[in-house]
């Protein structure tokens, strides 16, 4: 790929900011990842789904089950997704798996996929806008937004896999030839990692029919299949999600959507800036250039309806609006929009990283070390 440098260069900065923050904190699965974490390590050393000594080592804490053990109401997706290099690492240290080799395994897989995520996100742009134009979007997203946090600093969570499971779900859905199987088996992933990215099937109803439903179908049950079988091993459901079924729920109301956006707590827009330039950018994008602009504009009220209705909508220990980081595909198009128009206005690769990027990835990292300082 003739711009492949600028993606090693985002490779470089993504897995050296994982690195040192892992080795200043001598740990990289904490907060939420914890529970992540523990589906992976409890399956495979222990060969159970009991957490209870994963709680314990970890510092971890769920309501116990009438079996007797500690629930777990996060996703198995990353656990799955992990899987490889955390069975590579314990083939070649054959520890406890808790230690820190462990944990850099599975960091070092999101980091990997959340720079695969923007290489693909740099194709599907390509589809439609040029080159400059796809690469600052790009690059906007990866420097300037919460996926640096998520994909770089805290990836040992949901955040860097869920950018990477839409992106590739947008990636297939954009394909002239379209294999009805694995966008069925890509949108289940999505679910797979967090439940609330299934809105993005939205983008299926363009070209739904008879014929192509039932290996869409097929293709999410069989991707899905993996977190019913956990829900119902550990619930005995296979259906109810333990987040619905629980205190938190959700409550219809469109009141917490400002603060959800604009907070000074987590507010995406104010904390992302970036964000709020590509849900403009979506407004400008030419039906005749993007025929799925409307779903785009869908898929993100619907998840900024979703999260404002959240029992905890302002989403706990969050840097920006976590719970959004699978729009930043939709973004990145909405970015491309705005970004076309400076193209057409003589403006080269050079003045969007100058006056775009630059500036905006700054802004994004002082934020950053801000939440990391008070936090």
């Amino acid at each position: 790929m003739k711009h492949l440098r600028f993606f090693l260069v985002i490779a470089g900065i993504y897995f050296f900011g994982f690195f040192a923050h892992s080795l200043y904190l001598r740990k990289a699965v904490y907060g939420d990842g914890i529970y992540y974490f523990s589906w992976l390590r409890s399956i495979v050393i222990d060969t159970d789904i009991d957490f209870t000594n994963e709680y314990v080592r970890l510092g971890g804490m769920q309501p116990v089950l009438p079996s007797g053990i500690p629930g777990n109401k996060y996703a198995l997706g990353p656990a799955i997704l992990w899987a490889p290099s955390y069975l590579w690492i314990h083939s070649l240290v054959a520890g406890d798996g808790y230690t820190l080799p462990y944990q850099l395994a599975v960091g070092f897989t999101t980091v990997g996929l959340t720079v695969t995520g923007l290489v693909l996100l740099f194709l599907a742009l390509g589809k439609y806008f040029s080159t400059a134009v796809s690469i600052a979007s790009t690059l906007s997203i990866a420097v300037a937004s919460n996926l640096f946090f998520y994909g770089s600093l805290d990836p040992a969570n949901t955040h860097g896999l869920s950018f990477f499971s839409a992106t590739l779900f947008l990636y297939l859905v954009l394909k002239n030839k379209k294999n009805w199987y694995a966008l069925g088996a890509a949108l289940g992933l999505c679910a797979l990692i967090r439940p609330q990215d299934m809105l993005w099937g939205l983008l299926l109803l363009p070209n739904i029919s008879r014929r192509t439903l039932f290996p869409a179908v097929v293709g999410f049950v069989l991707a899905f299949l993996p977190q019913m079988a956990a829900w119902q091993g550990l619930y005995n459901s296979f259906w109810l999600s333990p987040y619905l079924a629980g205190a938190e729920g959700f409550r219809f109301n469109i009141s917490h959507v400002p603060s959800v956006l604009f907070s000074a707590q987590n507010g995406l827009f104010l904390w992302t800036p970036v964000t709020l330039l590509g849900f403009i950018g979506l407004f400008l994008l030419k039906s005749g250039r993007l025929a799925y602009r409307n779903y785009f504009l869908s898929v993100v009220a619907l998840q900024i309806l979703l999260v404002s209705s959240w029992s905890t909508w302002w989403q706990g220990a969050s840097y920006s609006g976590r719970m959004f980081v699978s729009l930043l595909p939709i973004f990145a198009f909405g970015l491309a929009g705005l970004y076309q128009r400076f193209a057409q206005k003589g403006w080269r690769l050079g003045h969007f990283l100058r006056i775009a990027v630059l500036p905006l990835g700054v802004l994004n990292f002082l934020a950053i070390l801000y939440f990391l300082l008070v936090n």
